[in-house]
């Protein structure tokens, strides 16, 4: 893509698919800071409990009622951009995710729009696999949904057929005639669609012809001009309440600085679409194809805010269930009011439902591209996510008392290719 500055803000900025500056067309994204964010500690009142009868024995306490997570460890390299990658593009450029095939060969995604894996016997032995398991098809047409597509989220049960949620980035200025203000930021439509593999991860295309493979998006069609807008960064996929499957995606809206978490669920990762959006009640309403649709009442087909003021608005690149506290654990970036200072870095909350979350806690303050004094060379960081070695999950969907905070290093800035996927070592501590 062209060069661009990354706008600096002090409200929160998503922190997924930065747009890259001074580099080559499609190999950053950045999404643009939404309105507000409310950073003073919640008011909330708390109602004591009921008295306790004497002659009734009282509840042993919860060790894990105010659990945190802690960084125990200094980081580690997992990937080496200088010495591991395939081609230059080859780079970590979304929230990690990993699953087991049918022989038990750990893969973890390398999310680009050519997209690559590292494979091994397990997180903690892994080695890079030069032959790319997708290829996106760069198509010119915004109604197909197929221009640049990030593996954002592989799901499998068996081993042999995996599911994954695709993040698709229009990009309208790399195509004749599709972007008259040639720029990145003005011509950014982003969409999720559903790409499929049955040779367990050897190789993914979408789950439907194009554009049946369409999962989620705005109820409004591309316009150059617009902005960077679209449901995009979908977290990794885990099975929730009632047997649904869960996924957290960043919304941003057309012509607006606006983004907060959108929630989506489905009973059928097969069918792209099965997936129902919260609606601020429940998961009822569906999303549409606004080319399909194009008469539809907007409003009925637009994700509302998900818990905004317990997560703010992009707390969702990574979503675990922890044994030990048995609670959901989301993580992402974010920015609170710390000590009378707005501290920005990687932040986490816990839920017992995946509906009632508790407010947003710092796990490591760092630098983000937006926070340095120079985004296109100074060292930042971008991308976590929650990975558990020990997890006996095929999609490591599962930590217990220790795991590892995976991320991305930008060691030269977001302008330059040399991006390393790094993790530390944490541990949730009663």
């Amino acid at each position: 893509m062209k060069s661009n500055s990354i706008r600096k803000c002090s409200v929160l900025l998503t922190a997924l698919l930065l747009a890259a500056c001074s580099m080559p067309a499609a190999i950053g994204m950045q999404a643009q800071p939404p309105e507000g964010i409310e950073t003073q500690p919640s008011q909330e009142q708390i109602e004591p409990p009921a008295a306790t009868p004497a002659d009734q024995p009282t509840a042993a306490p919860d060790p894990w009622a105010n659990a945190q997570l802690e960084v125990v460890g200094e980081q580690e390299v997992v990937f080496d951009w200088s010495s591991d990658r395939c081609q230059d593009l080859n780079i970590p450029d979304l929230a990690v995710r990993a699953f087991r095939d049918a022989d038990d060969t750990v893969n973890l995604v390398l999310a680009h729009p050519t997209a690559y894996r590292m494979t091994g016997t397990g997180l903690n032995a892994l080695s890079v696999d030069c032959d790319p398991i997708h290829t996106s098809r760069n198509d010119p047409d915004p109604e197909m949904f197929t221009d640049n597509t990030w593996i954002a989220a592989a799901y499998t049960e068996d081993g042999e057929t995996v599911y994954a949620l695709g993040h698709n980035e229009y990009q309208g200025h790399t195509h004749p005639g599709q972007c008259p203000q040639n720029d990145y930021f003005a011509c950014w439509y982003n969409t999720i669609t559903l790409l499929i593999s049955t040779d367990g991860g050897n190789s993914f295309s979408p789950a439907f012809e194009p554009p049946g493979h369409f999962v989620a998006g705005l109820p409004v069609p591309y316009e150059a001009g617009k902005g960077a807008y679209g449901l995009r960064a979908p977290s990794n996929i885990i099975q929730g309440p009632e047997g649904y499957f869960y996924a957290f995606v960043n919304l941003a809206s057309e012509r607006s600085e606006r983004q907060y978490v959108c929630a989506l669920r489905t009973s059928d990762l097969s069918d792209p679409a099965a997936w129902r959006f919260w609606d601020g009640q429940g998961f009822e309403d569906r999303f549409i194809n606004p080319y399909l649709e194009p008469d539809a009442d907007q409003a009925e087909h637009l994700c509302q805010p998900y818990a905004v003021d317990q997560i703010g608005h992009a707390l969702n690149e990574s979503i675990t269930y922890n044994s030990a506290l048995e609670r959901f654990v989301l993580i992402g970036i974010s920015a609170d009011q710390i000590e009378g200072r707005e501290v920005w870095g990687f932040y986490y909350a816990f839920s017992k439902d995946l509906l009632n979350w508790t407010r947003r806690q710092l796990l490591m303050e760092v630098p983000l591209p937006w926070t340095v004094a120079s985004s296109g060379s100074d060292l930042s960081y971008l991308y976590p996510s929650l990975l558990d070695p020990d997890s006996p999950d095929r999609n490591f969907a599962t930590t217990d008392d220790t795991a590892y905070l995976y991320f991305t290093r930008n060691n030269f800035g977001h302008g330059s290719l040399d991006r390393d996927l790094v993790r530390v070592p944490v541990q949730f501590v009663p």
